[in-house]
């Protein structure tokens, strides 16, 4: 009867020492890691700690010449994005699939085209699906061969009265389908004028456009 009430004694004392050897350490690790999370982000003397909302990109800048001299709140990067967006620079080349054209074989290869009752070539179900920004035209099935891309800044000229005169290589970037239409792509050069001032830049006009023949 003695060893069952002293059992029962150091049961007690055993079941949280075993509580404590068990729990303790995976709460003292979780501790630990909500601790480097909440950890602030460590600056380098003089320079002041990142507010709101901080964005990574993985994109690189445009290439451009190092003495080049930007307007205030006009960079490489913003200039590239309102060339991007522009509607002339962002539209693609296109061609129609007739019987002599380039893209024909690369779409006949693919079964993305057919040859309809009256003898024109319209697309099937795979081209409609797989090609993008195809258009049904009276010249034929118009599909889309390549894409204007930003490549660098060539110069940057004050024009007067807060506008700038900027000019841009660019190139034509195939679409996979049609790359042997342009094996060899070469640099083309537009220039824009730039206007609006800090914070409210915006491509005013064209002063030379973009090519529109694919070469």
């Amino acid at each position: 009867m003695s060893e069952l009430r002293l059992f029962r004694t150091l049961a007690i004392p055993l079941g949280i020492a075993l509580v404590f050897l068990i729990f303790t350490p995976k709460l003292c690790q979780r501790a630990l890691v909500t601790a480097k999370v909440k950890q602030p982000v460590r600056t380098t003397p003089g320079e002041p700690a990142p507010s709101g909302l901080i964005i990574s990109s993985s994109t690189p800048s445009p290439a451009t010449p190092a003495n080049l001299r930007y307007p205030p709140g006009l960079d490489a990067a913003r200039i590239q994005y309102l060339v991007e967006i522009d509607q002339t620079f962002a539209a693609s080349a296109a061609m129609p699939a007739t019987e002599n054209a380039p893209v024909t074989k690369a779409l006949l290869d693919h079964q993305y085209i057919e040859k309809r009752p009256d003898g024109t070539l319209g697309p099937t179900r795979e081209g409609l699906i797989n090609v993008n920004g195809a258009v049904d035209s009276p010249a034929g099935w118009t599909v889309p061969v390549a894409h204007r891309k930003f490549v660098s800044i060539a110069s940057i000229d004050d024009a007067g009265d807060g506008a700038y005169n900027i000019s841009v290589h660019w190139r034509w970037e195939p679409v996979p389908l049609f790359g042997s239409l342009l094996p060899k792509a070469e640099d083309h050069l537009l220039t824009a004028e730039f206007a609006g001032g800090e914070g409210h830049w915006t491509l005013r006009r064209y002063i030379k456009e973009p090519d529109r023949a694919l070469e």
